[in-house]
């Protein structure tokens, strides 16, 4: 999952009218939770999707056979009640809980699982087929299903995919391409939110599923308000004009922990940012230096992490070594320091002399050896980010030090992506979240994946062996061997700066709300995460209707608030993808 919050401008707030979104009755008791953030949706099909907020919305409208504790993210039940395994481990026959219903009403059999399961891996659905590539699905009776897989699977007895319902989806799904372009506005699922109201850009209102197996949620509705601009999110929720937050910027973090009504949660759920450099293994046409590894090496030893963490991070994060494919740190590999590419630009700048990279003409700017082209490189700027440009800013001092130049130019996350995929960039700051199982994270680097989720564009074939060999490795402790050696392959190609392992830093309002459930516990964050089981458990603090909004103001899309009685205020302020890019 890719991740990012917006960037800083000026917003200019103004009384239009009563608050969108919040849609109180006429007694004024509708109980709402109001949710803050900065990550627009760019789609809210669950075939085509790869932002954290994106995945938010998916995971509370859609149910999987089986979900993750909230503790610990031990499989536990889903749709599925029970399950049993084959002597060879290939096979599970699940049995699905009584009375299964869509929110619709129509009945949720084994049919829909087993039609998800095959349509997704003959399709080569992105958000499901790593999950479902080697499986088959067949339908014993309405409650129970059967699904094989082809090669031992590790991640059995979770399938890993969000189960749609097929009387809506099918007329979609005549294709791989044609499913994509379903708006997936219709509202059917199986959790315990379902969408009911969708304005690009500005909000999306979740409705209570009076279907949902575990019982209708205590809260009525979710709406989630999109902000162009973090400051006026942070000040909405000191007002008490929205109820929680996710992404809050680190620099607002002092003052949020002094309000005693302010809850404020660092939660760790292996994310990571990283700057990624053009591998130039598929289309695009990176610069020529960037195909040579020392050169990749030397913008590695360039980059001072822990500056980096301190000046857009507040200090809020851990200086990274290889990525993080997964909520559990088990699956990072220890690299000793002197195998580390650590802050040395010294070092940098011989690595690029002895490669012959030197400024022949005086002007700053080394050339390609031989005289050739200056080493200036194409930096893109996710512009739905809080941190990009900081990081940016401070990318083109570091290879300023060492005889680069960086021109930077500014993409949006639907933009940013097609550019990825298309191979056009030099570099670029994102970051992500990764899933509980390390196998979607680690996929995303092979050959299989350029000009879609391999983003540093590049592959390695022995990266590509171990990749199906740990695929399908029971064993959990060689799984964790292969793994290490995979990230450190990885980590030795230079393509991937890992700068930090972050927190997703969210807020909520101790006034409102009981219930919040950190995921994992203790560390975790309490929205947002691998299952989100806040929303279900939340109960309005005292019984009272904390959703109550009918006296707030609001500029639907703009992300600026009024506040009660009319008074307008003007503030101003400063990405995995997850999972789900961050």
């Amino acid at each position: 999952m890719r991740r990012s919050i917006s960037m800083a401008m000026l917003v200019l707030m103004m009384v239009i009218g009563p608050v969108a979104g919040a849609h109180d009755d006429d007694e004024g008791d509708t109980l709402s939770l109001r949710v803050g953030l900065t990550q627009p949706w760019t789609t809210l099909n669950v075939t085509a999707g790869f932002t954290v907020s994106e995945f938010e919305i998916w995971t509370l409208q859609y149910e999987g056979l089986t979900s993750r504790a909230a503790d610990d993210f031990e499989i536990i039940p889903g749709l599925a009640e029970s399950w049993e395994a084959s002597d060879d481990g290939l096979t599970y026959t699940y049995t699905l809980r009584e009375g299964l219903r869509w929110s619709d009403g129509e009945p949720l059999t084994a049919d829909d699982i087993a039609w998800t399961i095959n349509t997704s891996r003959d399709q080569g659905w992105t958000n499901h087929i790593s999950a479902t590539q080697n499986l088959d699905a067949v339908v014993v009776d309405d409650r129970t299903l059967q699904v094989t897989s082809s090669v031992p699977d590790p991640k059995l007895p979770e399938v890993g995919a969000y189960i749609l319902p097929r009387h809506i989806w099918e007329e979609h799904a005549t294709d791989g391409e044609a499913i994509v372009g379903y708006e997936a506005l219709d509202g059917v699922g199986s959790g315990p939110f379902v969408i009911a109201e969708y304005a690009q850009g500005q909000f999306l209102r979740m409705a209570a599923n009076d279907n949902y197996w575990d019982g209708r949620a205590t809260l009525d509705e979710i709406v989630f308000r999109i902000f162009t601009n973090a400051d006026a999110m942070v000040a909405a929720l000191q007002q008490g004009q929205i109820d929680a937050a996710h992404n809050v910027p680190s620099s607002s973090v002092t003052t949020l922990e002094g309000d005693e009504n302010i809850e404020v949660v660092a939660g760790l759920q292996g994310g990571f940012d990283e700057i990624a450099l053009n591998g130039g293994e598929a289309e695009g046409q990176p610069h020529p230096a960037l195909l040579d590894i020392e050169v990749r090496k030397a913008i590695n030893h360039a980059i001072d992490k822990e500056a980096i963490i301190e000046d857009v991070w507040a200090g809020q994060g851990e200086p990274a070594t290889t990525i993080s494919v997964s909520a559990d740190p088990k699956w990072i590999p220890d690299i000793p320091e002197s195998e580390q590419f650590t802050f040395d630009p010294d070092r940098a700048n011989q690595i690029l002399d002895d490669a012959g990279y030197v400024d022949t003409d005086g002007d700053g700017i080394r050339e390609m050896p031989g005289g050739g082209e200056p080493l200036v490189l194409r930096h893109a700027v996710n512009s739905d980010s809080t941190t990009a440009q900081s990081i940016a800013d401070l990318y083109v001092g570091y290879l300023a030090a060492i005889g680069m130049r960086v021109e930077l130019s500014a993409y949006d996350e639907g933009q940013l992506f097609d550019l990825i995929v298309n191979g056009d960039y030099d570099s670029f700051a994102w970051g992500w979240v990764p899933f509980v199982d390390p196998d979607p994270m680690l996929s995303y680097f092979t050959e299989a994946e350029l000009g879609n989720w391999n983003d540093a564009n590049w592959f390695d074939s022995r990266y590509d062996e171990l990749y199906l060999e740990q695929n399908q490795e029971l064993d959990e402790d060689r799984r964790i061997e292969i793994i290490h050696e995979m990230l450190r392959i990885f980590y030795d190609s230079a393509v991937y700066i890992p700068i930090a392992y972050t927190p997703d830093i969210q807020a909520y309002r101790v006034d409102r709300f009981d219930g919040w459930i950190r995921q994992p516990a203790d560390i975790g964050p309490v929205m947002f995460s691998m299952s989100s089981p806040s929303y279900h458990a939340l109960t309005p603090v005292g019984g009272g209707l904390a959703g109550d909004t009918s006296n707030l103001l609001l500029i639907v899309g703009g992300g600026a608030l009024v506040i009660v009685a009319g008074l307008a205020v003007m503030v101003s302020r400063r990405k995995k993808t997850a999972d789900e890019r961050e």
